[in-house]
């Protein structure tokens, strides 16, 4: 169970319905029940998107985002965290699982996708009007994207015409301490049109444990033979830029990476877009 449901009350939870909700009651109720908990100070709570569920029937899925700082001892802690709830009238379930196949519908959704995140500034290859978009938050040195993401960014080079290649930033700060470096130095590069040397980042292994950002980008200095700084890399412009970028996943409920999107509906598989490869 999500965070959100734990600290809400069950009687609170299941009377969320109880009246004609709009978004602004949903985060109105959620922020009155959260704030309970005199360990809790609620910054925000926003039902980012709302969707009627084809299957079952009568069930709405409402996607929320909530940041709050939640005192433990002498400790705070900020936690910014999504969650998705399902309701029906009066009722309201923190998830619903498929007797047949035992899996969470909780986890195959996802807000919608804005038409204002396909825009020029995370346009890596390919053409804007380009038949197919794909859409990727990615971590530069997670194993996992350097094995999806290079091939996402070969095809949009070969096929400009067929895919449109947008890519977002979305370190994994926990695990991968590297990378905010990294991906700073990526926004600085793409600025700089030195996109071949983004492709080259996921082609080279890096220290991705090192928290010292003089030693990264030292580091990533002698592996691409570039000669950025620090400043360059901190400037404003490039740390609201990646916080704009991870902003943005996380209103779209990004948990991991890579997260692909093809045509705007999630694709789990990372591979929709080999169907759509143009034959030689």
């Amino acid at each position: 169970m999500s965070l959100m449901l734990r600290l809400l009350s069950i009687s609170a939870a299941t009377a969320i319905l109880s009246f004609a909700a709009t978004n602004a009651q949903v985060e109105k109720f959620i922020k009155r029940g959260l704030s309970s908990n005199p360990n809790i100070k609620v910054k925000s709570v926003e039902v980012v998107d709302k969707r009627a569920l084809k299957n079952p029937k009568g069930w709405e899925a409402y996607f929320v985002n909530f940041k709050l700082s939640l005192q433990r001892g002498k400790k705070s802690f900020n936690i910014n965290q999504n969650d998705i709830l399902f309701a029906n009238g009066n009722l309201i379930a923190p998830d619903l699982i498929d007797i047949n196949t035992n899996r969470s519908l909780k986890k195959s959704l996802s807000p919608s996708i804005k038409p204002t995140i396909y825009n020029k500034e995370h346009l890596l290859y390919g053409n804007k009007d380009a038949k197919h978009k794909i859409l990727v938050f990615s971590d530069p040195v997670c194993p996992f994207c350097k094995d999806y993401v290079p091939p996402l960014i070969d095809v949009a080079k070969k096929y400009p015409n067929t895919f449109a290649l947008y890519y977002y930033h979305f370190p994994l700060t926990r695990i991968h301490p590297a990378a905010p470096i990294i991906s700073k130095a990526m926004i600085v590069l793409q600025k700089n049109g030195k996109k071949d040397l983004i492709e080259k980042i996921y082609k080279t292994n890096f220290n991705f444990r090192e928290k010292n950002e003089t030693k990264i980008l030292d580091e990533l200095n002698k592996k691409l033979k570039t000669n950025l700084t620090l400043k360059d890399i901190n400037r404003e412009w490039v740390k609201k830029s990646l916080e704009n970028d991870i902003e943005n996943g996380n209103r779209l409920f990004v948990r991991g990476t890579p997260t692909v999107y093809f045509d705007s509906k999630k694709d789990p598989s990372i591979s929709k877009y080999k169907k759509y490869i143009p034959k030689k």
